[in-house]
């Protein structure tokens, strides 16, 4: 009887243990799982940064490229309608200079 007791209390015994390195086992693929979510995480935070760096360099060119263009049209806008009324302004100083000198018609 004495050996029958031995024997289950051995196999409790090697239970325990092996409960316990399957807790270690858990416990160690756990922390590596949550090791790695870590570093994945890290890596996709990176990534995303980047890309959104990426997108306002692109947005920053195309609005300089923009602002450019319209600059450019707003500036040949300006050379067109000086060219326009440039005799129109030059006739309206030769009237003003007549008047002023007396030679307008009165």
């Amino acid at each position: 009887m004495k050996t029958v007791i031995a024997g289950i209390l051995e196999t409790e015994k090697e239970a325990r243990v092996r409960v316990e390195e399957a807790k270690e086992k858990a416990k160690a693929t756990r922390l590596k799982a949550e090791a790695e979510a870590k570093g994945l995480a890290a890596s996709i935070r990176e990534k995303a940064q980047k890309e959104a760096q990426d997108l306002i360099v692109k947005a920053e060119a195309e609005a300089q490229r923009q602002k450019e263009k319209e600059l450019a049209k707003a500036t040949q806008e300006g050379k067109t309608l000086w060219k326009d009324k440039e005799k129109e302004i030059g006739k309206a100083v030769d009237a003003l200079f007549k008047i002023l000198l007396g030679e307008g018609k009165q």
